[in-house]
């Protein structure tokens, strides 16, 4: 299921510690892995019977900062399943780069 995920990551010279850790969540969370599957193919986001975590889908969360497009988006619906305080203040803060 998530070889689309892996080639992804690897396509964009992600080293392979982090493909890792990243393949892993998203076997933690099959459905959103599903929707990221299809965004990877077709760089679109679900309109209907998304996967909705703390009241976002992926594509409100990409609407939220450039920095949220695709991959980001759906890391941070894991996040906000995983550990919603966490990705509730990164919400807030506004997404500022490093």
């Amino acid at each position: 299921m998530n070889d689309i995920i892996r080639q992804f990551y690897e396509k964009n010279n992600l080293p392979k510690p982090i493909v890792e850790q990243k393949v892993a969540a998203f076997r933690r969370h099959s459905d959103i892995a599903e929707e990221f599957e299809q965004w990877i193919t077709d760089r679109t986001y679900k309109a209907e019977g998304a996967v909705i975590v703390e009241g976002y889908t992926a594509k409100k969360l990409s609407e939220l900062s450039e920095y949220l497009d695709g991959d980001g988006a759906f890391v941070l619906l894991i996040e906000l399943r995983e550990n919603p305080e966490k990705a509730h203040r990164r919400i807030m803060q506004g997404f500022k780069r490093k």
